[in-house]
């Protein structure tokens, strides 16, 4: 004859609720990563101004990261070799931002029409970029056509 086992007399248990706790858990996991991800992106994020925007709230943004797309101002071009400090100017209208960089200078900087630099503004009105992008005008761009 047979006999029916049941799971309590095999010495199997089933726990009530183990599927809760695991969905928990999982919540909670993904709640920390949508968490860390979002704080990552809160930190990093850093205005984009034009020197007219910049000008306008200069006050405000006196050593707080800022990024700036200007027109470079080539004759205001300086650079030392040895310490690799560049200076130069970016000129929008009648605005004029001075800028520091410390890093080599790229190398299609004196043809860029304008420049994005990352960085923080001095008391003194001096930009401290420690960022340094160079926009070049594109040999590829459509031009007009004729007829």
């Amino acid at each position: 004859m047979s006999s029916v086992v049941t799971p309590a007399e095999r010495g199997v248990t089933v726990k009530a609720g183990g599927k809760a706790k695991f969905v928990i858990g999982a919540l909670l996991i993904l709640g920390a990563i949508a968490y860390v991800t979002i704080s990552s992106f809160q930190t990093n994020a850093i205005y984009y101004l034009t020197l007219k925007e910049l000008n306008a709230q200069r006050g405000s943004l006196i050593n707080q990261p800022v990024r700036v797309n200007a027109p470079l101002d080539k004759s205001s071009i300086q650079f030392d070799d040895k310490t690799l400090l560049l200076k130069f100017n970016l000129k929008e209208d009648h605005l004029i931002l001075p800028v520091v960089y410390k890093g080599a200078k790229p190398d299609t900087f004196e043809h860029g029409e304008s420049v994005v630099v990352e960085g923080k503004l001095g008391q003194d009105g001096t930009f401290y970029a420690s960022t340094l992008l160079v926009k070049c005008p594109s040999k590829y761009e459509a031009g007009t056509p004729t007829r």
